[in-house]
């Protein structure tokens, strides 16, 4: 998947057992493309984000983040200036690149907009100078308004507009999760103006290119 042209690649920790150490050869994979390697957390835990920045990921995405001071006080424990500790890492060459690292790293943060409460949050969310993108949820957004994966309401789309106006205000990226490896509707989702998008996962992508070809020997 680093080798395929992606930007960047986030190893989901929130849906599956990928631990600390498999997430580190994961981000050295990713690097070794010139690709970015992100994280996503199982929950807003700062240790864990700490952690994770340690080994390497030069960003964050944060799940079901529905409360800016709550963020604010998570995104304090993700930058030297704040409350995250310096130590000897990976992060840093184990202490080779360590001045550099130290005075000049910034992490992406990306809080995950996925209900109802966490719309309400989004223009908060985005005027905060630690985010640096709203990554909206679909499939939790649209559970959440009863009517899951269904993107087509009204209400789901008053929602996606929300989220897209409060990042538009202050300047952020919008983000998105396009779960089908589609063209198409990863063609639709730039055009809505999503810029920061998750693009699949690695199963059904595998899935997709294996499938097509068997089917059309059936």
């Amino acid at each position: 998947m680093a080798s395929c042209g992606f930007h960047w690649l986030a190893v989901d920790l929130e849906h599956s057992t990928i631990s600390l150490e498999q997430a580190e050869t994961c981000f050295i994979a990713a690097e070794r493309h010139g690709v970015a390697p992100l994280a996503r957390l199982s929950s807003a835990d700062p240790f864990m984000g700490r952690r994770l920045l340690d080994a390497g990921a030069l960003g964050l995405l944060v799940p079901v983040v529905e409360d800016a001071a709550a963020f604010a006080a998570f995104a304090q424990h993700c930058f030297y200036t704040g409350k995250r500790g310096a130590g000897l890492s990976r992060c840093n060459g184990y202490g080779d690149d360590f001045d550099a690292y130290y005075q000049g790293f910034r992490p992406l943060l990306i809080p995950q907009v996925e209900t109802r409460k966490g719309v309400e949050a989004a223009l908060s969310l985005a005027a905060m100078p630690e985010v640096d993108a709203l990554f909206l949820g679909p499939y939790d957004l649209s559970a959440d308004l009863g009517t899951p994966g269904d993107f087509t309401t009204p209400a789901f789309r008053q929602m996606a507009e929300k989220v897209r106006q409060a990042c538009a205000a202050h300047g952020k990226a919008l983000g998105i999760h396009q779960v089908k490896p589609v063209a198409k509707e990863l063609k639709a989702r730039v055009a809505e103006g999503y810029r920061f998008i998750a693009y699949s996962t690695d199963i059904i992508a595998m899935r997709a290119a294996l499938g097509s070809p068997l089917e059309s020997l059936e």
